[in-house]
């Protein structure tokens, strides 16, 4: 339990969402209760959605693509439904954290024009 003088923040730990590590995220039930916990923690977190569990998590900054609501029907070779990133900005940031795991991929506007996604084949 992490403690403030004003408010007390309870950080609950996730049965489905895991870090790189394999270590479960923390969850938060609404965007301003996470907020307030990475406000607490002092550092550069964002707050988001998880479109997996319906919660929140932290990201901190540095890592943090802004992704928009899924109104497209592109998939991925798996048959799962692509990410789709606000701006090219966002989608290349994601492209620079994916290449430090030794992942390479490119971006490419959505054919639907619902913003920018990623793939691992050459464009």
């Amino acid at each position: 339990m992490k403690i403030n003088t004003n408010k007390i923040y309870y950080s609950h730990k996730s049965e489905t969402c895991m870090n790189k590590d394999g270590k479960p995220l923390s969850v938060y039930s609404t965007y301003n209760e996470a907020q307030a916990s990475a406000n607490y923690v002092g550092k550069d977190f964002i707050p988001y959605h998880c479109s997996k569990c319906g919660m929140y998590h932290l990201k901190p900054k540095e890592y943090y693509c802004e992704k928009v609501i899924r109104r497209c029907d592109c998939v991925d070779h798996n048959g799962q439904p692509k990410d789709t990133y606000k701006t090219q900005e966002d989608a290349q940031r994601m492209v620079r954290i994916r290449l430090k795991a030794g992942i390479q991929l490119n971006v490419y506007p959505c054919p639907m024009g619902e913003g920018y996604h990623l793939t691992s084949r050459g464009i």
